[in-house]
C-alpha cells in the first residue's frame, strides 16, 4: 500500500543497457503528470474536537496498488520501540489530551464494520501483537466520519493527528514536488487513488504515522467521491496503548476474586477488555451501603477512597488504595445490595463492570469457540 507520509524512492544504476531502448524508459520516467482544473476550494473542520487535519475539496484518478504486506525487520523494530516509548514517556504538552475520558468516544459499530476496520488495521506494522482486549477498544474509538466528493481529507504540510481507514471511496493522493508551490490550489499532482469498498472488502488505510508523533503530512487526500471513512486518533490510540499495562495489572486484580478463580486466562482478558473507566471527585459517594447494585469497581493509579460499614458490632472504616477493590459482594446470583458505603476522598477514577455485560463478554467467548470447534 502506498504510505503517503512515509515515501523510500530507490533508484538503481544498470551498465550495458541499450541506448535505444534506455531513451525509451527515459522519456516514460521524465513524463509529467498533467494537471486538472479544481473546483474552488471548501474549507471543512474535521469531526473530532482539537484536530490538526484540515479537509477541504476535489477530483478523479487511477485505481488501488497491492497493499504491503511486508516491512523490513530493523523498521519493525523500530516501530515497536516508538509504540514502547509513547507507553512508558508522556510528552507534558499532550499530557491534557491523554487525560480525556476515553469512553466519551465510544461508538456502536455493527459486525461488518468491525470486519472491515480488522482486516485493514491488520495490514499495518502498528497495530501488530495488539491484544483481543485492545482490538475491542479500537473498535470502540474509531470515530465514522462521512465525507463528501470534493473534501480535503489531509493538506499537504498540515500537521496530522489522525490515521484513517477507507470504508468505501474513492480518495486521491497529491503531492506538491518538493521545492514547487501549489499555485493552482490543486494539492499537485495526482499520485495514487486509494479505493475503498464494502462489496470487495477493499479497506485501505493511510496515515499511521500520525498515530506516533507530530509531523507535517507528506501529501494531500482529496475525496473523488462521496463515501466515509474511520478515524483514530493519535490520544486514544495511545490511551489504548497506555492502558495494556493497566490492564495486565487488572487481570492479577480479578484473578483474586472467587467470582473470577474459575475463569481461564482468555475469559479473563476478554472481562478486562469490558471494564469501563468511571472518574469520581472528592466526596463523591460511589456506592452506598444495603443500596441495590450490580457493578463491581476496581481502584485506578492515583485513586483513593474511604469505605464505612455498619452493622450490629459497630463501624468499620477502611480506606481503599489502587489495585484495591469493592462491590464483589453484589456479582453473585440473584439481586444484591452493597456491604459498605464507599467515598472518593481524592478525585478517583475505577475500573467497573456490571454483571450484564460480564455475562454477555463470557457469551461471546464461549460462542466463538463453539463455532471455531475448541469447544465440544
Amino acid at each position: 500500500e502506498l504510505r503517503t507520509d512515509d515515501i523510500t524512492m530507490i533508484c538503481m544504476f544498470i551498465e550495458g543497457v541499450d541506448t535505444r531502448e534506455a531513451m525509451v524508459y527515459q522519456g516514460m520516467s521524465t513524463r509529467s503528470f498533467p494537471k486538472k482544473s479544481i473546483p474552488s476550494l471548501r474549507d471543512v473542520t474535521a469531526s473530532v474536537e482539537a484536530g490538526d487535519d484540515t479537509t477541504d475539496k476535489l477530483l478523479p484518478a487511477g485505481d488501488n496498488r497491492p497493499i504491503r504486506h511486508h516491512v523490513s525487520k530493523e523498521k519493525t523494530k523500530a516501530i515497536e520501540q516508538m509504540k514502547q516509548r509513547m507507553i512508558a514517556e508522556r510528552d507534558m504538552t499532550d499530557v491534557q489530551n491523554e487525560d480525556f475520558d476515553i469512553t466519551t468516544l465510544y461508538t456502536e459499530k455493527s459486525e461488518s464494520e468491525k470486519e472491515s476496520i480488522a482486516e485493514a488495521i491488520q495490514a499495518s506494522v502498528m497495530f501488530q501483537n495488539i491484544t483481543d482486549a485492545q482490538r475491542d477498544l479500537i473498535f470502540k474509538v474509531v470515530e465514522p466520519i462521512s465525507v463528501s466528493k470534493g473534501d480535503w481529507v489531509i493538506k499537504q504540510g498540515s500537521v496530522g493527528d489522525r490515521f484513517y481507514i477507507v470504508d468505501h471511496g474513492k480518495f486521491e493522493v497529491r503531492i506538491v514536488p518538493e521545492g514547487e508551490e501549489d499555485t493552482d490550489g490543486s494539492g499537485g499532482n495526482v499520485v495514487h487513488v486509494y479505493v475503498g469498498s464494502r462489496e470487495t472488502h477493499a479497506h485501505p488505510s493511510f496515515g499511521e504515522l500520525a498515530l506516533m508523533y507530530s509531523a507535517p503530512r507528506a501529501a494531500s487526500i482529496i475525496a473523488q467521491t462521496d463515501g466515509q471513512l474511520w478515524g483514530l486518533h493519535r490520544y486514544a490510540f495511545r490511551k489504548v496503548l497506555a492502558e495494556q499495562t493497566e490492564r495486565k495489572g487488572l487481570m492479577k486484580v480479578l484473578r483474586k476474586l472467587g467470582a473470577f478463580k474459575t475463569l481461564d486466562k482468555e475469559e479473563i482478558e476478554n472481562i478486562t477488555g469490558s471494564m469501563e473507566e468511571a472518574t469520581y471527585g472528592r466526596g463523591d459517594i460511589i456506592v452506598e451501603q444495603g443500596a441495590p447494585g450490580d457493578t463491581f469497581y476496581v481502584i485506578c493509579h492515583g485513586g483513593h477512597v474511604e469505605r464505612i460499614e455498619t452493622g450490629d458490632g459497630g463501624t468499620k472504616k477502611s480506606e481503599l488504595k489502587p489495585d484495591q477493590f469493592f462491590g464483589d459482594e453484589v456479582l453473585g446470583p440473584g439481586e444484591n445490595q452493597y456491604a459498605a458505603t464507599v467515598t472518593a476522598l481524592t478525585t478517583t477514577t475505577c475500573w467497573k463492570i456490571d454483571k450484564s455485560t460480564i455475562k454477555r463478554t463470557l457469551g461471546k467467548v464461549r460462542m466463538k469457540r463453539r463455532a471455531s470447534g475448541t469447544v465440544a
